[in-house]
């Protein structure tokens, strides 16, 4: 029985020896590196492709140029008159009466206020009636000097007495002379009683009331034209040579009332404050759909170069990694930015030790 068993177990392990070599005979037909017989199973195995694996979708070449970024400067201001003037009197007197109020317009005369005008009337006919009488002793000269010419010519009155007539004809036409004169002065003088300023101007301030008594060279208001407003701005060199760049429609934006409205340069300060060392510049607003009046606040953008050396990059180009901000060069290579914030436009404004205005990078990396 054990010899059996014996045998069983020898007989087992001639088979599992002759099937180890025919297996490494087959291993070695198939890897001894020779190439495969010609329709052979391996050669047609060879023949089959072996599928890849999937790539990725490949990356754009399309590139940009990176550009000098801007910042943009506000400006705020606020509305005036075009201009002022304060209304003074040059004569005193009573105030007679008062036609227009703080606010309202001068009418097509510009009158203001009427001042009291008896006494210069008075003296105004004092002065007619000297003219009348002076004209009667002119008349009454001329024809004794005429008398006096034909009596010195036939030797029946003397030369002197001539003589003093024709005197006495020249000083009263002087006299006369000189009363029109003071006429004239005295109907100027009138037309100053009435207070006048430029028509269509507005009040801004009124200091006199009807009845009250008012000197000569008192102020007795102060007006405005404002159908034209003037808005006046601090600004710096650079902001200045921005301004005159813009030409002469100067955008101007209402931040109270809404709206943009056009302006343009009215004058330009040729020195500058010594405290600001800024420009004084005056823009002039002629047409627009609102109230013309002073303090309307305004506001006046102006462009103005990045002093730090910024540029501007679209924000497809940005790669972010690591709470880090990249762009990527044609080559592949990976340059750091600082994102500063954003440009308007799908751009953003970015800065770099390694990153120039005029570089490339790639659009969408």
């Amino acid at each position: 029985m054990k010899r059996m068993c014996a045998y069983i177990t020898l007989l087992t392990l001639l088979c599992a020896l002759l099937l180890a070599g025919c297996g490494n005979d087959r291993l070695g037909e198939a890897g001894d590196g020779k190439a495969p017989v010609p329709g052979s199973d391996l050669a047609e195995a060879a023949q089959v492709e072996v599928p890849t694996p999937a790539l990725d979708k490949p990356v754009s070449t399309e590139t940009f140029t990176a550009r000098p970024a801007a910042r943009q400067s506000s400006l705020t201001g606020f509305t005036r008159a075009r201009s002022a003037m304060s209304l003074v009197t040059e004569e005193s007197g009573r105030v007679v009466k008062v036609l227009a109020d703080v606010g309202d317009a001068l009418g097509r005369d510009g009158l203001f206020a009427e001042l009291d005008t008896t006494f210069i009337k008075l003296d105004l006919a004092a002065n007619r009636a000297d003219q009348q009488r002076l004209k009667s002793d002119l008349d009454y000269n001329k024809k004794e000097m005429d008398r006096y010419q034909a009596l010195v010519k036939t030797d029946t009155a003397p030369q002197s007495t001539l003589d003093s007539n024709i005197r006495a004809h020249q000083a009263a036409l002087q006299q006369l002379r000189a009363k029109q004169v003071e006429e004239e002065v005295l109907l100027e003088r009138l037309k100053r009683f009435s207070l006048v300023g430029p028509p269509g101007w507005k009040v801004v301030s009124r200091y006199i009331e009807p009845g009250e008594w008012v000197t000569k060279g008192e102020t007795l208001a102060d007006l405005g034209r404002y159908d034209v407003l003037l808005v006046p701005f601090a600004l710096t060199s650079e902001e200045y040579r921005a301004l005159k760049d813009m030409g002469d429609a100067v955008p101007l934006r209402l931040t109270d009332l809404g709206g943009t409205v056009q302006a343009r340069v009215a004058r330009v300060s040729p020195g500058f404050d010594p405290i600001t060392r800024k420009i004084n510049v005056d823009l002039e607003i002629s047409q627009g759909d609102f109230e013309f009046r002073g303090g309307i606040r305004t506001e006046l953008n102006v462009v103005l170069s990045d002093p730090g050396g910024a540029v501007a990059v679209p924000a497809s180009a940005l790669v972010k990694a690591y709470e880090e901000y990249f762009l990527m060069t044609p080559d592949g290579e990976r340059v750091r930015v600082v994102l500063l914030g954003s440009a308007g436009e799908g751009l953003r404004r970015v800065s770099g030790p390694d990153v120039r205005p005029g570089d490339v990078f790639l659009l969408n990396p």
